[in-house]
């Protein structure tokens, strides 16, 4: 097979960030005297970009989800290497599938997925990594794709969009590139079809490995 563009989502699919996460959403929370949200209630709002995190962490109050957004911005960027960490074989996973092109789009603002992807030593492996802010919309459009695509040369149909939310599934549809699916990260594949599942980061290596030309 030629050359494949595997485009890698970040949250949920190579790094488990909720814990950082919440505790962004929570110390945002604390700063309007508000009570603190569980894991899994956070959990629930990430998937969308940053500002959909805020306003759903924030429903039900009256604050300016402008001002939210920033503190939001400030209190995640001092915690957001806490406790990230990668899923498990993802260091070795990633340096077996070098024959292809890897990339990164995530709904993460484009600085903090840097700083993680850097921060987690993986950086090294990606050609491109973009997240929100770095296109003009984030996913479901297919702003990110095309640009990437469009970077390495590599056609559609040689294309994978990889993640664990519905929203990597639906961006995969609207560029009109092949999705792929983890079931062990943190969202849900809604009403899309993947056209591969995996349930560990191993199997989805194994499947690119057998299927990559040398």
């Amino acid at each position: 097979m030629k050359k494949q563009l595997l485009i890698f989502d970040l949250d949920g699919t190579l790094a488990e960030t909720r814990k950082d996460l919440t505790t962004g959403v929570n110390l945002m929370r604390a700063h309007y005297e508000l009570p603190p949200l569980d894991f899994e209630t956070v959990t629930g709002y990430i998937g969308n970009g940053v500002r959909k995190l805020v306003e759903r962490s924030l429903k039900g109050s009256n604050m300016d989800i402008d001002e939210a957004m920033a503190l939001n911005k400030t209190f995640y960027a001092e915690h957001m290497l806490d406790e990230t960490e990668l899923y498990p074989n993802v260091v070795e996973g990633l340096r077996a599938l070098s024959g292809n092109t890897l990339a990164v789009l995530s709904n993460k603002p484009g600085d903090p997925t840097r700083a993680i992807l850097k921060h987690l030593g993986v950086d090294r492996h990606f050609f491109r990594m973009l997240g929100g802010g770095d296109v003009p919309n984030l996913k479901p459009e297919p702003d990110g794709i095309v640009e990437l695509m469009k970077e390495s040369g590599i056609a559609p149909e040689n294309t994978w969009m990889i993640g664990d939310h519905h929203t990597d599934l639906e961006v995969a549809h609207n560029a009109g590139v092949k999705c792929g699916f983890v079931t062990y990260g943190i969202g849900h594949a809604g009403n899309f079809t993947a056209d591969q599942s995996w349930d560990t980061f191993d199997s989805l290596v194994s499947f690119f490995t057998a299927n990559t030309c040398s």
